[in-house]
């Protein structure tokens, strides 16, 4: 498997930090003076998951159309 890039963006690291600052805010346990860059980077991962998804579902809908292409040339031949 190739070696991903530091910067390369993963959906299940985003999505399990966001849970944490969730957590964090939620219970309380998040300190003061740390609370705006926490909400700032919840908006960022945010941010980051909603483009990660929406480039996801047109790669599955391009590869679903080419499939359905593929299938009814099938069946014309």
């Amino acid at each position: 498997m190739a070696a991903r890039k530091k910067s390369q963006f993963v959906y299940s690291e985003a999505s399990t930090e966001l849970e944490t600052i969730l957590d964090e805010i939620e219970t309380g346990d998040a300190d003061i003076d740390v609370l705006s860059d926490k909400v700032e980077r919840a908006a960022t991962l945010i941010r980051d998951c909603r483009e990660a998804l929406e480039g996801t579902e047109l790669r599955v809908r391009k590869v679903v159309e080419e499939l359905t292409k593929d299938a009814d040339e099938s069946d014309e031949d």
